[in-house]
């Protein structure tokens, strides 16, 4: 076999050699051409700017993108010359190759175990050292292998609707949207929620004088208000109090501000409320009688 330069010829070589002289510094993978290391370390970097067109996934190569491409169109241009069967990549017919062989080049360095193919030997290196370069992205625990950080990650996905979730106990709270499942259940009210939290919100967030529950605070605040008297918003302008921000709505009866405009008419109004009911009549919605 002739080749054009001495480099190519180098390069063919370390076929036969096994020899991968670039090495990754974040995982144990090393390869026999520099290009191919630059192309691997775009996988590390998280950028993945290469979409399928079939499904929308995103690759950190193209490489890598058109070998998934083949899973959506069947395609298997690598065939074994033993058996005709196809695979969708090089690497992957080159690992079939040795089951017939029986030949198990990939050497472990530390222990002298064999394998047949480089990514058998990747995940067993993985047990001799600590490191771990798969990130779970919703909690940020590591793995050794990407299989096991791929299963991991379906811990935080719900299966019904495949939305995501940092902690398992937001997934479990979530689940039970769907299922409609509410195991907690109060003892003084006997209300059930899908949460314990909503329990103890519901309990404290109590009217000490008539026993009416609040889900926020300053609902329970402004109610108490009503058994008190206490008025603490007071206009400047006309004396008038007020027990709630409702005051800031009386303060345009003076000022003359009309901040809701229809978008069909241009009439302006002072309350919100006011102008959903004039765009009913507009619609249709709402008969004004004359």
């Amino acid at each position: 076999m002739e080749f054009k330069k001495p480099s190519d010829l180098v390069r063919h070589i370390r076929i036969h050699t096994h020899e991968k002289p670039y090495k990754c510094k974040q995982c144990f993978r090393a390869f026999a051409v520099k290009s191919t290391l630059t192309a691997h370390m775009k996988i590390h970097t998280g950028i993945k700017a290469f979409e399928c067109q079939y499904c929308m996934k995103c690759f950190s190569t193209s490489g890598s993108m058109k070998v998934h491409q083949r899973l959506h169109t069947g395609e298997r241009p690598y065939k074994c010359l033993q058996c005709s069967k196809g695979f969708a990549s090089s690497g992957v017919l080159k690992a079939h190759i040795r089951t017939h062989s029986g030949l198990k080049a990939f050497k472990c360095l530390l222990c002298d175990t064999t394998f047949t193919t480089s990514g058998s030997l990747r995940r067993h290196m993985t047990t001799h050292s600590n490191i771990r370069p798969y990130m779970c992205p919703y909690c940020q625990k590591t793995f050794k292998s990407s299989p096991n950080c791929r299963k991991h990650m379906k811990t935080h996905r719900c299966s019904i609707c495949d939305k995501s979730f940092k902690k398992s106990s937001h997934l479990k709270q979530h689940v039970r949207s769907h299922t409609g499942e509410k195991p907690y259940r109060c003892n003084l009210c006997g209300r059930s929620f899908v949460s314990v939290c909503a329990v103890i919100c519901v309990m404290f967030l109590r009217c000490s004088i008539c026993d009416k529950s609040f889900k926020k605070s300053s609902h329970l605040k402004q109610h108490v208000r009503s058994h008190t008297g206490e008025k603490p918003y007071r206009c400047n302008l006309c004396g008038r109090s007020f027990v709630c921000l409702s005051f800031f709505r009386h303060i345009r009866i003076h000022t003359g501000e009309k901040p809701y405009k229809c978008d069909e008419c241009e009439k302006c109004f002072t309350v919100k409320s006011t102008l959903d009911c004039h765009i009913k009549t507009h619609s249709g919605e709402l008969y004004i009688g004359i």
